[in-house]
């Protein structure tokens, strides 16, 4: 296990090393620059989107690097209307890093290419791509004027003046303002269970413990006539969002973990007393036998199987949108039996349970590359899918054909919303509506359809982190700036975390758990963490700037 994450390791050193190779290659040859940019085929205006006048056809190619993308444009009814109203028919591919890579160092790049806003090639956008307020000006003064988002323009407006890609989810003060945003995070339990047992307390590491002690013994077997595993989490493995289970940050999220110290610096989570406290009660639920065995090395097909088969008592999930076709599958099966959110791990010492909403900076940052064959197009459909009628369509299709309007918000036909809620996989392959997520609205959608979103087996969750979720805007792109030399040390410190929280979770004692912290300690100081921790201030302070 601790060779296949050195190698983890060794493969993220050697992407930090080639997206410098690949921007240098994609800045040269006949790319599109800001100065030999095609004129305008239509006559803009600031008030009017140029899909609406422009009636030209095009066929581009989008680009999303994530290998788990299988989505195709043109076999929904969202994506019909979409290339309907533009004229632009998608070709959609998806990939790894290693794709990504490998495009950026041929300098044969799609038309628009979209990827995690952490990515390392989020910096060197300048290289790739064509700034977006270059092609508005040209192209559709409608995108800055009207289609994004103020505080979002203003916080990803580079030093040069220029903004480079636009993020989908990206949910500014305004937005929590006006309310409607949720958390993805949940400490769940099977219902039925949990009920048998008296709703037990599990805030505390005394009634936490007691509670799975009590699971185990009640004799509950799962769909294969296995005894119940009284608490499982999010894979360590794979595409989870939140590698290493649910201790890089979820834990400390439930137990109100300071992000940032009073003074408004980066604040070490990780040796924090009470994070450390309950470090040790996972630690001790692990050498009772009360917690999945495979914890460190499950896969997600592992956790898949053992959601749908209700094997866990508790399940502690770092993000629960990826946990979409698992509950609903276990759910739609076994009524009476779902899995629902409780209060979980909390604080000994007071603290709120402070849960991260998507903040500004959203999840991934699309841009339009200087290989794009009709940039005039890509630009239309970008203010397109951006702007609020967009949104409209991508999320509700056409008023009076997929829904209709109620108390001033776009409701979906009944028969679309339960497909949608019953079968969030079906509907998504057929109708699509709500699932293009790449430029998505994410705060305009909850307030059009609050809790509705989310299938039926998520919203109890869903609407339990409420109550919990903080925004936190002075992290936005905390580790996306970077120098090299930093970015190489992040690297290493996190993987020597993740061999770290592997030899905890296996520990026999509470000295060789306080042995791992000392040496993982140890290792981040003899490899730049300082320094490290220096950046990170200085892009908390740059954020703060920006947010003012």
């Amino acid at each position: 296990m601790i060779k296949a994450r050195e190698n983890v390791m060794k493969k993220s050193i050697i992407l930090l090393t080639l997206v410098a190779l690949a921007v240098s290659l994609t800045a040269c040859g006949g790319k599109k620059t800001s100065e030999n940019l095609p004129d305008s085929k239509i006559e803009v205006a600031k008030d009017t989107p140029s899909w609406k006048n422009d009636k030209a056809k095009a066929d581009l190619d989008w680009y999303i690097n994530f290998d788990w993308f299988a989505q195709v444009w043109g076999n929904d009814v969202s994506s019909k209307y979409i290339t309907a109203d533009t004229g632009v028919n998608i070709t959609y591919l998806g990939g790894s890093d290693d794709k990504l890579n490998t495009m950026m160092a041929s300098g044969d790049l799609p038309d628009i290419i979209t990827m995690d806003g952490s990515n390392p090639f989020v910096k060197e956008a300048d290289k790739f791509a064509i700034p977006l307020d270059v092609l508005a000006e040209k192209y559709d003064p409608y995108f800055m004027e009207k289609a994004a988002k103020p505080e979002t323009l203003k916080f990803f407006t580079r030093d040069d003046g220029h903004i480079y890609g636009y993020p989908n989810f990206s949910n500014t003060k305004s937005d929590y303002e006006k309310g409607g945003i949720y958390a993805n995070q949940g400490f769940l339990v099977r219902k039925d269970m949990y009920e048998q047992l008296g709703k037990p307390d599990m805030t505390t590491p005394e009634g936490f413990i007691s509670a799975l002690e009590a699971a185990q013994k009640v004799g509950v077997k799962d769909e294969l006539g296995k005894t119940i595993i009284p608490i499982g989490v999010t894979p360590f493995t794979g595409d989870s969002s939140e590698k290493n289970g649910v201790f890089n940050r979820t834990l400390a999220d439930f137990i109100g973990v300071p992000m940032l110290t009073q003074d408004s610096k980066y604040y070490d989570r990780y040796t924090d007393a009470d994070f450390q406290k309950w470090l040790k009660v996972f630690v001790d639920a692990r050498q009772k036998g009360l917690a999945d065995r495979d914890m460190t090395t499950m896969t997600k097909d592992d956790k898949d199987a053992r959601l749908t088969n209700g094997s866990y008592f508790a399940y502690f999930a770092a993000d629960l949108n990826s946990e979409t076709d698992t509950m609903t599958v276990w759910a739609n099966e076994h009524p009476g039996k779902e899995y629902i959110a409780v209060n979980g791990p909390t604080s000994t010492t007071g603290k709120k349970t402070a849960l991260p909403g998507t903040s500004i900076e959203g999840w991934t940052q699309t841009f339009i590359t200087k290989d794009a064959k009709d940039p005039q197009k890509a630009m239309e459909l970008l203010t397109y899918l951006v702007s609020e009628e967009g949104n409209n369509v991508m999320n509700f299709g056409r008023e009076g054909e997929t829904y209709t309007i109620k108390d001033g918000n776009p409701v979906l036909n009944p028969d679309l919303l339960e497909f949608k809620q019953t079968d969030p996989a079906g509907f998504e392959k057929k109708v699509g509506l709500t699932t293009h997520l790449w430029l998505q609205d994410s705060a305009l959608l909850s307030r059009q359809m609050g809790i509705s979103q989310f299938p039926k087996a998520l919203q109890q969750a869903k609407q339990w982190t409420q109550d919990y979720v903080v925004p936190q805007f002075e992290l936005a792109s905390l580790d996306v700036y970077l120098s090299k030399e930093s970015s190489r040390n992040k690297e290493k410190i996190d993987q020597n975390w993740s061999q770290t929280i592997a030899k905890i979770l296996d520990a026999k004692s509470e000295s060789e758990v306080d042995q791992a912290m000392n040496d993982f300690v140890q290792y981040r100081k003899d490899n730049g963490y300082d320094k490290l921790v220096e950046e990170r201030n200085n892009q908390i302070a740059a954020n703060k700037k920006k947010l003012e």
